[in-house]
């Protein structure tokens, strides 16, 4: 699959999607309309969340971290977090699988 970005004005009608899913990695591209959230939430492996276009607020027990175009954040697994898009924007997602139990 190509990965194009920015989105531009397709933005508000391109729908989020998972790029690929690997047996240890899974690649998404987020599409977030202005004041949308993701509810507070942890994943077990950790993750990248690089933002492609427009601007997001990820939130942290500890504080939040506004990012930007080119901007790239990385979390610890199980770091309880949430995501709000301040603009329009699109981010690059990528999580680490971790093996079940």
């Amino acid at each position: 699959m190509l990965f194009r970005s920015p989105l531009g004005a397709n933005l508000k009608n391109t729908p989020t999607t998972a790029l690929f899913k690997a047996p240890h990695m899974e690649v998404a591209r987020l599409v977030m309309l202005a004041g949308k959230q993701l509810p507070p939430h942890a994943v077990a492996g950790p993750l990248t969340i690089q933002c492609i276009e427009g601007e997001v607020e990820v939130a942290l027990d500890h504080g939040s971290q506004r990012l930007k175009p080119g901007d790239l954040i990385y979390l610890a697994g199980n770091v309880r977090h949430d995501v709000k898009a301040l603009s329009d924007a699109s981010v690059l997602l990528t999580i680490v699988l971790m093996d079940g139990p």
